[in-house]
């Protein structure tokens, strides 16, 4: 986030990038050989059969067998390399490098600029009389820029909420008593940026026809994460805003293309690209309240240019899915190209816990579940999943239980997590350490959790009831 006024840079943003691929020159052996190679036992009328869909046609839906079709059935019949290998030693298909500029173009439509107006007042001379500041005050005008992205739109209503970066929209120095922006405004891409200093109130306004007002909806500066909410916008009605697509973080892959969109040096909407250089680790920064206490972020680290402004922005990946919202950049004289995005599925169940919240509690922040215990990685491997992909894996447990928490007489010292399933839901099985986090995020009130852990060598279910408000932390 650039701050216009202080010159301040301590939270940023990244840009995402896309790319395709394009197939020609298909020579070598048959698909069909090729399965017979792999262990695919039968004739080739019979592999043919496999191929089609219920109506006769090729592929389930009737349409044309792609490249993606054949690597699917040889991978079914015992191939195991990756896609691109298989379209390049097995097809024989040149591969080249594209940008995929029409899914770019929809992605630039969900991401917006966001400027937020804030004053402050100095006190001159005087000083302290009997406890109270004297002096002559003097209120100056300042604002910030960052970005957001749109995550919910009803054009025909003209509404919208967007997500950005909470240190956007705040700061603890500002005359704001909560400290965050009351004129806040948001630009798409191409529309006329009219956000201005009115003169005679020292706020900052747009009365321009394409003045997009927002208003805050909840948020949490532990988390870094805001929503906006815009009513009955006639610029969204017409406009070619789109709403953006998660995409699960869980999915990226280190080395993966991803392209940046946000407002950099808040000059408006433009785009860089880089790849995941690490798809989930910790950064620690000061707190955004002006205070020394410092808070631990779990974030994306990527190589794609970030700069101030970018905040609140939006990654995506090569297929135009939302897979994080850039959030700081390393700023050291001695370090290039690390920058960082707090993970998508982070984002949305935080995003859907603070809308939960907003709606039944009538609070601006979320409400997060707590276990009432302490954990710690014990061990840690790197593996190859079924899709080939690199991971980690970590196995982490309970190293204290504090008293009082929902779990204080459930779970004991050195229970290894395994698992956890919310009410009915399905059973998530652990391979890190911070999805019990993010799968915490999505209970409520009057919510069961079961977890499977590991105790004295055997695996059991404990199951936690959230009935009480203690057993969450809220925040503002």
């Amino acid at each position: 986030m650039k701050k216009l006024f202080k010159g301040i840079l301590s939270l940023s943003c990244v840009a995402l990038m896309l790319g395709s691929v394009t197939a020609c020159s298909f020579q070598g052996p048959s698909a069909y050989e090729v399965a017979v190679q792999n262990g695919y036992q039968g004739t080739e009328k019979e592999w043919l059969e496999s191929l089609r869909g219920s109506n006769g046609k090729d592929g389930e839906d009737g349409t044309s067998l792609t490249a993606s079709d054949l690597y699917d059935t040889a991978v079914e019949n015992g191939y195991t390399g990756t896609f691109l290998e298989f379209c390049e030693n097995v097809l024989q298909v040149t591969v080249q490098d594209n940008n995929d500029v029409d899914t770019l173009a929809q992605n630039m439509t969900s991401v917006v600029s966001i400027y937020c107006g804030f004053t402050k007042t100095t006190y001159y001379g005087g000083g302290f009389i009997g406890g109270v500041m004297g002096g002559i005050p003097q209120t100056n005008p300042y604002y910030s820029a960052g970005s957001g992205v749109v995550i919910d739109l009803d054009k025909g209503e003209g509404d919208a909420l967007i997500v950005t970066n909470y240190h956007v929209i705040y700061d603890a120095s500002s005359d704001s008593e909560t400290g965050i922006s009351d004129s806040i405004y948001l630009y798409p891409y191409g529309a006329y940026n009219g956000f201005s200093l009115q003169s005679s109130t020292n706020t900052y306004a747009d009365t321009t026809k394409n003045s997009i007002k927002a208003t805050y909806v909840g948020g949490a500066m532990d988390y870094d994460i805001a929503i906006l909410r815009v009513d009955d916008s006639d610029y969204i009605k017409t406009s070619v805003m789109s709403e953006a697509q998660f995409a699960s973080s869980e999915e990226v892959r280190v080395g993966e293309k991803v392209y940046a969109i946000g407002n950099p040096n808040g000059e408006g909407i433009s785009i860089t690209q880089g790849i995941i250089s690490v798809e989930s680790e910790y950064i620690t920064m000061t707190s955004t309240d002006g205070s020394s206490r410092t808070v631990d972020y779990r974030v994306m680290r990527t190589d794609a240019a970030i700069n101030g402004g970018n905040s609140g922005g939006a990654l995506f990946n090569a297929q135009g899915g939302l897979i994080g919202i850039v959030n700081a950049k390393n700023v050291s004289s001695e370090v290039d190209n690390m920058g960082y995005a707090l993970p998508s599925t982070q984002v949305r169940n935080f995003c859907e816990n603070i809308l939960a919240n907003y709606k039944q509690n009538g609070e601006n922040g979320a409400r997060v579940a707590t276990l009432g215990v302490m954990v710690g990685t014990t061990a840690s491997t790197a593996y190859f999943d079924e899709k080939g992909a690199l991971r980690i894996r970590e196995e982490f447990k309970v190293v204290r239980v504090v008293d009082g928490g929902s779990a204080a007489k459930l779970l004991q010292v050195n229970d290894v997590f395994k698992s956890i399933r919310i009410n009915d839901g399905e059973t998530f099985d652990f391979t890190r350490r911070y999805q019990l986090l993010d799968q915490l995020l999505t209970v409520r009130k009057g919510d069961t959790v079961t977890l499977g852990i590991v105790r004295d060598g055997m695996e059991i279910a404990v199951e936690i009831r959230f009935t009480e408000d203690g057993y969450f932390t809220q925040y503002q």
